[in-house]
């Protein structure tokens, strides 16, 4: 079974926030098909199968509880319903006076 723990390459022109790990119970209900196991040999989290004996989790905890793929982190769009996939991001400014975000 090889497992793919990397954010690498998900996240758009900008590093990934990862700052939240995944528990054994995040995400709620999003993935019933989660496969628990150790991470860092400290903590219980979940991978899900992704197809032929690989599986993986590349999901971005967000602040709201809910779960996204690091794909829609740093893509400048509310992903999470609470702005936290875009907290932390490089590739943009936020501009209060009008509740947007402006590509740098």
């Amino acid at each position: 079974m090889d497992l793919l723990f990397s954010c690498s390459g998900r996240c758009s022109s900008s590093p990934c926030p990862v700052t939240r790990p995944l528990s054994y119970d995040s995400c709620g209900g999003q993935f019933p098909d989660r496969v628990y196991s150790i991470a860092d040999y400290k903590h219980l989290t979940f991978v899900t199968p992704s197809g032929d004996d690989t599986y993986h989790n590349d999901y971005f905890l967000c602040r709201n509880k809910g779960c996204v793929t690091y794909d829609k982190v740093c893509d400048m769009v509310d992903n999470c319903g609470d702005w936290s996939d875009e907290e932390g991001c490089t590739n943009n400014f936020y501009c209060i006076a009008s509740n947007t975000r402006i590509a740098k």
